[in-house]
């Protein structure tokens, strides 16, 4: 079997190419499946989210049987915990938590460096663990609440945390750990694929992906499996890391990425 990828961006939302150009660009590298995952919209992803939703899904469809002979293509939608409501039929959501929220207020976990310092010296007087707890107990509903397929980018909130710098918060504080391992355990019991995510690699904020190995080892634990997930918004990163990450996994416990199962 060839590559697959169930995270992809494109112009629809914050991407740089077309779907077509993420397309051919899967194919010339030998994947059999790509996921386009564009961002639904929400009060905090009003700049990026998915505006033509009906041009989006069409443009997936049309590309599906354009391309059939070549590539299975498959219509997804990454919903956030604060998405607005949608009731279009997709082919699998992709599960997030992108920010934390005061009020009417949002504040991203992964816009730059210098908003994330900005939200943890607002909300939290600078106590970086303070503001990744609050950040993984809403990840503790995030499958409930947007009845995904596939848990993204669990712990996307060490983004700018460095390979093991802690710029911002211990990765192994006690308290963090113990609101991840509640969070994984809460989610299997709605959602048991959780994404390896190399989507900072490709921008060059790190070296490793989410999540981090101690969360590995939690999630094979509870259960749950991993895929992957290039969270790519070019073609250049459309199947980045994806085979040390592979290795990653197996060297965890994992037996490999897993796939989706699509019935439709």
């Amino acid at each position: 079997m060839g590559y697959f990828n169930y995270h992809t961006h494109t112009r629809f939302c914050d991407g740089k190419n077309t779907p077509e150009e993420m397309v051919l660009e899967a194919i010339r590298l030998g994947f059999d499946t790509l996921g386009f995952s564009g961002h639904a919209s929400a009060p905090e992803a009003e700049s990026y989210g998915v505006k033509d939703v009906a041009g989006y899904i069409d443009c997936i469809n049309r590309l599906k049987d354009k391309y059939s002979d070549k590539i299975t293509i498959l219509c997804g939608i990454e919903r956030d915990i604060f998405s607005y409501p949608d009731d279009n039929d997709y082919d699998y959501v992709i599960g997030a938590v992108h920010s934390l929220r005061r009020g009417n207020k949002y504040y991203s976990t992964d816009m730059s460096p210098q908003s994330f310092k900005a939200a943890i010296d607002e909300l939290y007087d600078g106590d970086g663990e303070a503001f990744a707890v609050e950040y993984m107990n809403l990840v503790k509903d995030v499958a409930r609440i947007t009845d995904c397929d596939i848990i993204a980018h669990f712990d996307l909130v060490s983004k700018f945390n460095g390979d093991g710098e802690n710029f911002f918060f211990n990765t192994c504080a006690e308290s963090y750990l113990a609101a991840a391992k509640a969070a994984i355990e809460e989610n299997v019991k709605y959602c048991d694929l959780f994404e390896l995510n190399t989507g900072a690699i490709g921008r060059g904020w790190r070296k490793t992906p989410y999540p981090t190995p101690e969360m590995l080892d939690m999630i094979r634990a509870a259960g749950g499996k991993m895929t992957y997930g290039a969270d790519t918004h070019s073609v250049t990163t459309i199947l980045c890391a994806h085979d040390e990450g592979e290795a990653l996994i197996r060297a965890h416990g994992f037996d490999g990425f897993t796939r989706l199962s699509i019935n439709k």
